[in-house]
């Protein structure tokens, strides 16, 4: 209950009938798609690993829907449209942050970083975050993410090029 009253073809009789369709039925039919669209979604990207544990693909679904579901909430937000990303990229942005910020893999790679510069290849919520930030020597020498002079330092966490005098700015410590 409540019962609308709803047009339906019919193949029997050739032709559009009245039927009765119960108010549950009109609400899920209306609002179906974000769910197939999640679907979709999901199955574009799927983590798939094999693997005899019987608990991985609950696992994995679960992450891939909190994925999903935080990529429809950055696409309400305000920096989605400072910086449009779709699902590919909103994913690739999330791992960047975490293998920098707790991972020891240097990311991005070697041909990202020659195509853009330091202040863009290092994401805010690394670059700000405070945490493990030290600078230490560079086997090589570097551009300076600020002043693009030469330095033999480097931030050891951002792996980016940076002088002592250059280091705070940089992070946001002042």
């Amino acid at each position: 209950m409540p019962l609308a009253r709803v047009r339906r073809w019919s193949r029997a009789q050739r032709q559009f009938v009245q039927i009765e369709q119960p108010d549950l039925i009109r609400v899920y039919n209306a609002t179906m798609g974000g769910v197939d669209r999640a679907d979709q979604n999901i199955n574009a990207y799927r983590i798939s690993l094999r693997t005899k544990k019987w608990w991985w693909p609950y696992f994995a679904h679960v992450l891939e829907l909190v994925m999903q579901n935080a990529w429809l909430l950055f696409r309400r937000t305000d920096a989605h449209t400072a910086e449009p990303l779709d699902l590919l990229a909103f994913r690739r942005r999330i791992v960047q942050v975490y293998l920098m910020r707790h991972g020891a893999i240097a990311m991005p790679r070697r041909a990202a970083r020659l195509a853009l510069p330091a202040v863009h290849r290092v994401p805010d919520e690394v670059r700000f975050d405070g945490v493990g930030h030290f600078a230490g020597p560079s086997q090589t020498t570097k551009r300076c993410a600020l002043c693009k002079k030469n330095t033999k330092k480097l931030c050891l966490k951002c792996t980016v090029g940076l002088h002592n005098q250059c280091f705070n700015a940089f992070h946001g410590i002042h």
